[in-house]
């Protein structure tokens, strides 16, 4: 017999027990649909995530006090001694770093912003002249402000799309005037819409003003701290060196010994992308090991039903052996039928996986992202998965004596 005709007897067999074929496979279904699924949204989960830390700015690197790692570990002594990040720390970073393309320092304050009866509640955002282009953010109306306005302690303000939405609906806010506390502020700018970021606010609601103006204006104060430091590098390969010097000159400055934890800490873009990459690795991983145990069952499920297939045709075995049909014939017959049954199981389960996680999706902020390599790779297991667990019942059937087989009713 040739591979066409045992082709041709193996979805004979297949069509003439259909109930039987239909949930033999569904294991089978199930299990590569939820490979696909599963590789899908974490794919998509890691690219959403890049493009939330890529959001953050260009080369990113932030600066600012106090030791997340170490937080609520603090020895009495760095509680004692404070060490806080000072305008100063910026011309020595920008002195002896010469890799820091662009430097910001950055304070936050939180206030409602008014424009008539209008009002939002907004995290006013602030730094120098630097600091939108160092985060990546673009206008879509107006302008930042500039070097001169920062030094000026210009009265200006730049307004989010969300912000400037409810404030103004459909007016043009450029050259508008809104109220914080007593003090009023010329709209110079809008920011585009942020669509990615992961917060409990939304940043589209930010404004941001040059910090020398919120010294002056809202905070009544201007010393030498500042919340921290936003800094991008010139090349994104050298920002692991830029982390290392700035380690070293705070670690100094705040006379930090050799066994004691920063007071200060860094967060590094690409570390970020790193961190997020694992993390995503290690969840694909525990769920594709879940879906993988659901796809082993339908591989012994396979088996079980094609040991049943060998019994209740032994005396047909019996028959085509004795016609001619050799050992060969009768173990190829049987691993046909297994894969061909495995692959129709995966190729429905491959269709239900790509089109699953959009269902999903069209009910949830997710991001799908399929990858063909997972595609292929989930319907050659699928084949493997025919021969590994189709190849002890054929290997049965072909070692069954033609006269006993001849015999069976």
């Amino acid at each position: 017999m040739n591979i066409k005709v045992l082709f041709k007897i193996s979805i004979n067999s297949l069509i003439k027990h259909k109930w039987r074929t239909f949930l033999t496979m569904l294991g089978i279904v199930v299990g590569i649909a939820a490979i696909i699924t599963t590789l899908a949204i974490g794919y998509g989960a890691e690219a959403k995530l890049r493009k939330k830390i890529l959001g953050m700015g260009k080369n990113f690197i932030l600066v600012f006090s106090g030791n997340i790692a170490q937080e609520g570990k603090t020895n009495l002594k760095q509680k004692k001694r404070p060490n806080y990040l000072t305008k100063k720390d910026i011309d020595i970073f920008k002195n002896q770093i010469p890799q820091i393309d662009k430097i910001s320092p950055i304070m936050f304050h939180r206030n409602v912003v008014s424009f008539k009866k209008n009002n939002v509640y907004s995290d006013i955002k602030c730094g120098n002249s630097d600091y939108l282009n160092i985060i990546d953010r673009k206008i879509i109306k107006g302008s930042f402000f500039s070097k001169t306005q920062y030094q000026k302690s210009s009265k200006v303000i730049i307004l989010g799309h969300k912000s400037a939405k409810e404030l103004f609906g459909l007016i043009n806010p450029i050259g508008e005037a809104v109220q914080i506390k007593n003090v009023f502020f010329k709209v110079i700018g809008v920011i585009d819409e942020i669509k990615f970021y992961d917060s409990f606010q939304d940043p589209n609601f930010d404004v941001y003003i040059p910090s020398t103006t919120v010294e002056k204006q809202l905070l009544y104060v201007s010393g030498p701290y500042i919340h921290g430091i936003v800094i991008s590098a010139k090349d994104k390969a050298q920002m692991p060196y830029i982390v290392r010097i700035i380690k070293r000159i705070l670690r100094f400055k705040h006379r930090l010994k050799e066994k004691e934890p920063d007071d200060f800490s860094i967060i590094d873009q690409q570390e970020m992308v790193k961190a997020a990459k694992e993390s995503s690795n290690i969840l694909n991983l525990l769920l594709l090991i879940i879906a993988a145990i659901s796809l082993f069952v339908g591989g012994i499920g396979v088996m079980n039903i094609m040991l049943v297939s060998v019994s209740e045709r032994t005396k047909e075995i019996g028959i085509r052996m004795a016609i001619g049909a050799t050992t060969k014939n009768i173990l190829h017959q049987f691993l046909i039928e297994s894969i061909i049954l495995c692959s129709i199981g995966g190729t429905i389960g491959v269709f239900l996986g790509i089109l699953a996680p959009y269902l999903i999706a069209n009910f949830t902020d997710w991001l799908v992202v399929h990858k063909l390599s997972s595609i292929i790779i989930s319907f050659t297991i699928t084949t493997i998965i025919g021969l590994i667990f189709g190849f002890y019942p054929a290997k049965k059937a072909a070692k069954l004596n033609v006269v006993e087989a001849l015999k069976e009713e």
